[in-house]
C-alpha cells in the first residue's frame, strides 16, 4: 500500500469516526428532545440523523476498496499505521454498539409514551359509551364535557 493510500485510508476513517460521533451524540440526545418537546422535538432529530446516515453511506462506498481485501490492507500496513488504523476501527465498533443500545432505549421510550397515548384514548372511548349507555336522552352533551375536562 503506497503512502497515499494510507492516507486515504486514514482520512476516511477518521472521516467515518467524527460521522459515528455525530451520529452517538444525536442519538443519546433523543430522549431528552423527546421529553422536552414530544413528536415533534423527536422527528428533527431523524431528519438530522438521516443525514449524518447518508454521509455514512457515502464514506462506507469510498472504505469499500480496502475493506473487501481488508487482511490484504492491513498487512501491507507499516507497524505503526496498522496500530493507528485497528485502534479508529476499534473506536467506531464502540460508538456503533452504543448507538444501538442507545436506539433501543428510544424505542423503549416511545413504545411507553405510545401505550400511554393508547390507554388514554381507550379511556375516553370507554367513557363516551359509558354515557350513551347510562345517560339516555338527558346526557346527551356529556361527551363534549368529558372531552374538554380529560
Amino acid at each position: 500500500m503506497s503512502t497515499r493510500d494510507y492516507g486515504e485510508l486514514a482520512e476516511l476513517l477518521a472521516a467515518q469516526k467524527d460521522a459515528y460521533a455525530l451520529l452517538l451524540s444525536l442519538s443519546l440526545g433523543q430522549a431528552k428532545v423527546f421529553a422536552a418537546s414530544g413528536a415533534r422535538g423527536l422527528m428533527k432529530v431523524i431528519a438530522r440523523k438521516e443525514g449524518v446516515i447518508g454521509a455514512i453511506d457515502s464514506l462506507h462506498a469510498k472504505l469499500r476498496p480496502y475493506a473487501s481485501s481488508w487482511d490484504e490492507t492491513m498487512s501491507a500496513l507499516p507497524e505503526p499505521a496498522r496500530r493507528e488504523v485497528a485502534a479508529a476501527v476499534t473506536d467506531i465498533a464502540s460508538m456503533v454498539k452504543r448507538i444501538i443500545e442507545s436506539e433501543k432505549a428510544i424505542e423503549c421510550i416511545v413504545a411507553a409514551a405510545r401505550d400511554k397515548t393508547a390507554a388514554g384514548i381507550s379511556g375516553i372511548a370507554a367513557g363516551r359509551s359509558a354515557v350513551k349507555a347510562y345517560g339516555g336522552g338527558r346526557l346527551q352533551h356529556a361527551g363534549r364535557i368529558l372531552d374538554r375536562e380529560g
